[in-house]
């Protein structure tokens, strides 16, 4: 991916490469910290990527990134607000839900951008827009920008990847020790060490509070393996990428990221817990 015209972290720029060669890309992103320049600034750099036309994306010169940089690109829409405070109403959450189910016009994906989401939005238009954030069409990219992601409800924040563009975001001190309990159960010796940890997300509501800030901390630690550094807890980091291979770091993203999807779909609690138990230890003692 290129970064040309953009200034972002380098471990945030590890991470949207990974994401990109993996073929990981997320199909939701909120993009969190800095201020509404940097977050503006982020979210037309992922629409430019989203439509261009170069191999090498986003090229900045291809026709498809210059109408992107002047918003006038048919396949990126910017939700529209009402009234003085600007707030999205919840019919245009409905019109571009329908929206997203057409094919794009002109690139192979179309792009919804949603500035400033957790103060434009109500709860009717976040209620509306869960099902299509959950089993979206597989050429449509959502775009929420919020100031902290924490402020936006936690069943949005579970749908999607979150970007932090700020050097930290703050994490609850007991949720940030439940996912490094686990994490670290993953690589001990004892299987029952991770059984004991993963306990944890019997509830529902716990599991969706850990389950994305497990997927961050591996996601520190795929950053660790090209030279940048972790945002959230860089002592576990570490460890995940002294223990587990790049390739194991990458699968267990995505295991992660199932489970979220399936506390979503109110799977039995117990059954998703010795489901992700299963897969954590397979994917860490795999040869």
């Amino acid at each position: 991916m290129n970064f040309h015209g953009i200034t972002i972290s380098e471990a945030l720029k590890a991470e949207l490469e990974s994401m990109e060669k993996s073929r990981r890309m997320p199909h939701a992103i909120i993009i969190s910290g800095g201020d509404g320049q940097s977050r503006e600034s982020l979210s037309r750099h992922l629409a430019m990527w989203a439509v261009c036309e170069s191999s090498q994306k986003p090229c900045g010169e291809c026709r498809a990134c210059i109408k992107a940089q002047s918003k006038n690109h048919m396949d990126i829409y910017y939700a529209k607000g009402r009234g003085k405070t600007d707030i999205i109403p919840v019919d245009e959450v409905r019109n571009i839900i329908k929206d997203s189910v057409i094919v794009p016009g002109e690139a192979h994906k179309k792009v919804y951008i949603f500035y400033d989401a957790d103060k434009r939005m109500a709860k009717e238009g976040y209620n509306a827009f869960l099902k299509t954030l959950e089993e979206p069409t597989q050429d449509t990219l959502f775009i929420l920008t919020a100031e902290s992601a924490k402020t936006l409800p936690v069943t949005i924040i579970s749908r999607c990847a979150v970007l932090n563009i700020s050097a930290k975001e703050s994490i609850p001190e007991d949720t940030l020790v439940l996912a490094r309990e686990i994490l670290k159960g993953i690589i001990a010796l004892r299987e029952m060490e991770l059984m004991k940890a993963c306990a944890a997300l019997s509830s529902r509501q716990k599991a969706l509070e850990v389950l994305p800030v497990i997927r961050t901390v591996l996601s520190d630690a795929l950053s660790l393996s090209v030279g940048a550094e972790p945002l959230c807890d860089a002592e576990t980091a570490t460890l995940l990428r002294q223990k587990l291979t790049k390739a194991k770091i990458i699968s267990l993203i995505d295991v992660t990221s199932n489970a979220i999807n399936k506390t979503n779909r109110n799977v039995n609690p117990t059954i998703l817990t010795t489901w992700l138990c299963g897969e954590y230890r397979r994917i860490s003692w795999q040869k």
